[in-house]
């Protein structure tokens, strides 16, 4: 009789708790392109792709991630990238970009590329995501090159305030830095 109550009761509270075991629903973000605060550059001469950039290793995964103290990430296993990282950085940039140099200068991802030459932009992030001191850092180099031309190098460091460490002012972070990384870059050239 004993047994049975015990059963009963583990049974009764297994089913009623099990609504406290569910998962939250994943949320899906996505960067976004951010409109140049001046006029656009006089940018002449050949077109310019990316072509490629590198995201730092174990920052490029679905769950967005942040950097903790003592080298530690936390990944948000339900706060996730609508699509790879990596290719919505390159998208991102790649319009950015875009909206800073002339109309055609730049070659965006889906376009087919020139018949003729064209300037290849590739971008090694060493650091693209937000810190326990509450700012995003962008740490980046990058190489503009062309065929018979010397290569155009740079390495940037940007940090942006973070409102809050919540997943979409990281991501809003993220889309201004990303902005200012292209406005750096289009000074350079």
């Amino acid at each position: 009789m004993i047994q049975r109550r015990t059963l009963a009761i583990l049974l009764v509270v297994l089913t009623t708790g099990c609504g406290f075991l569910k998962r939250p629903p994943n949320q899906f973000y996505s960067l976004e392109i951010i409109a140049p605060q001046g006029a656009v550059a006089s940018v002449t001469g050949l077109p310019i792709g990316i072509d490629g950039i590198e995201l730092p290793p174990g920052l490029d995964r679905r769950g967005i991630v942040l950097r903790g103290a003592n080298h530690q990430l936390e990944v948000r296993g339900t706060h996730q990238w609508a699509s790879p990282l990596e290719d919505m950085v390159l998208h991102t940039l790649a319009f950015d970009l875009a909206d800073r140099i002339p109309l055609g200068m730049m070659v965006l991802p889906g376009q087919s590329k020139p018949s003729g030459a064209m300037r290849s932009l590739s971008i090694v992030f060493e650091d693209l995501a937000p810190g326990p001191d509450g700012v995003f850092v962008l740490d980046a180099r990058w190489t503009l090159t062309a065929a018979g031309a010397p290569a155009l190098t740079g390495h940037e460091r940007i940090t942006t305030p973070l409102a809050s460490t919540e997943s979409a002012s990281v991501v809003s972070a993220m889309s201004a830095t990303l902005a200012t990384l292209a406005e750096r870059i289009v000074a350079r050239m």
